[in-house]
């Protein structure tokens, strides 16, 4: 008969608790990141201090291509030639605005992608 050892420690570990987790913006104080647009593609990139160019960074040509993606022209500008990103408003605030729906739309009335089958496809329940 074989024995189980255990490998590692014999300690239970701690779990990390909720007020260890760092929020967004406490993180990226932390880090000393900022956030600038690119001159070529207006897209906002983190940066950390620093940084003197802005890193490679992929576009996307067309929507309908979403595999067709190319290098922007703005990879390997300098920083300074990027202008400052808009700060996201408080989202805490803004999330009951996410989640409601606008007055004259009722999710019950919205197509389905099954909506269209048949009774013959549905099949009752053992």
């Amino acid at each position: 008969m074989r024995s189980v050892r255990q490998h590692g420690d014999s300690e239970p570990r701690d779990a990390v608790s909720g007020s260890d987790v760092p929020e967004d913006a406490e993180f990226e104080e932390a880090l000393d990141l900022h956030r600038v647009r690119c001159p070529e593609c207006s897209r906002p990139i983190a940066l950390f201090a620093e940084e003197e160019v802005l890193p490679q960074h992929a576009v996307c040509a067309s929507p309908w291509d979403p595999f067709g993606l190319t290098v922007c022209a703005g990879s390997g500008v300098a920083v300074a030639e990027a202008e400052p990103a808009a700060e996201p408003a408080g989202e805490g605030s803004d999330m009951a605005a996410l989640l409601t729906l606008p007055a004259g739309l009722d999710w019950r009335t919205q197509p389905f992608s099954h909506a269209g089958v048949g009774r013959a496809a549905v099949r009752p329940a053992a």
